[in-house]
């Protein structure tokens, strides 16, 4: 799919960056990208977030900074806990930090956020400074911007997509497309997927499908679909009691050893040792 480019510049003539609450019943599958960083948190909800290449479950807490015109949506699946998803979410330019030499560390942070940094387990201090944010002034808030920054460069992280940097060439080349077929899979994952019924909805040839689908989400149709239906069973993993088996079929597996096997590439461990390694979540 094609990452609508997100305008945001215009603000800059009376702001230095964009903060902003959103409040949703969910949050829409809109793959997108902008010349900002942005520093994502969720508040409320779960579902899906997509990085670059990288698709992985995300819930409360979550806590996403992305580097410059790195495509990403977070898009909302599955029970809820909540009737609005809730997203906090800072957005500015680089050079905010370029300008000042002291902040050039941070400068360089920012730029190695070039395929995303996740961070697992952030402070309380931080989460407070992010939820408490939008109580302050607009020096405060500016002030406060700087300090949730150089936090987070000292904080557990994990790089997020494993693509290659994204040119700006390649991604206005990318054609709408995909998006519709990305947000396809994303509702219709539990299904029966054929290669030949999705390239129809393009329509491209089967053989040309493939290539363009891989060369434009870095997967192939099948391999993309199998991660969205294993990040799918974690969840369901983590909060029931339903049987692996029972998981396994209802995000669209036939076969109970199919699903184990592709579980095992995708979390380098087979289900019942996922559900055992980690604590129940409601």
């Amino acid at each position: 799919m094609k990452p609508a480019l997100e305008q945001i510049s215009p603000i800059y003539k009376f702001k230095s960056f964009q903060f902003l609450k959103l409040e949703v019943e969910a949050f829409p599958h809109l793959w997108h990208y902008h010349p900002e960083i942005e520093l994502t948190y969720i508040q409320n909800g779960r579902g899906i977030r997509y990085v670059g290449d990288r698709i992985e479950a995300f819930q409360e807490g979550d806590l996403v900074l992305l580097g410059e015109n790195l495509p990403h949506t977070w898009a909302t699946q599955g029970k809820q806990n909540t009737p609005l998803q809730c997203g906090i979410i800072f957005q500015f330019p680089l050079s905010l930090f370029e300008n000042f030499p002291e902040m050039s560390h941070l400068a360089n942070f920012l730029k190695n956020a070039d395929k995303g940094f996740h961070f697992p387990n952030p402070s309380q201090e931080i989460i407070q400074m992010i939820t408490n944010f939008e109580n302050l002034g607009p020096s405060h808030q500016l002030l406060s911007l700087f300090d949730l920054i150089i936090r987070l460069e000292k904080e557990e992280k994990t790089s997020i997509s494993n693509s290659p940097n994204y040119s700006l060439n390649h991604l206005h080349k990318e054609n709408s497309r995909i998006n519709r077929i990305k947000g396809y899979l994303h509702e219709n994952f539990d299904q029966k997927i054929e290669l030949s019924h999705i390239a129809q909805m393009v329509p491209m040839s089967p053989t040309y499908f493939s290539a363009w689908f891989k060369k434009s989400t870095g997967h192939t149709l099948i391999t993309y679909v199998n991660k969205l239906r294993v990040e799918q069973a974690c969840r369901w993993i983590l909060s029931t009691d339903w049987d692996i088996a029972e998981i396994a079929y209802k995000v669209g597996f036939h076969q109970v050893a199919h699903f184990n096997r592709v579980f095992k590439n995708e979390k380098n461990m087979a289900p019942t040792t996922f559900r055992e390694k980690h604590p129940k979540k409601p």
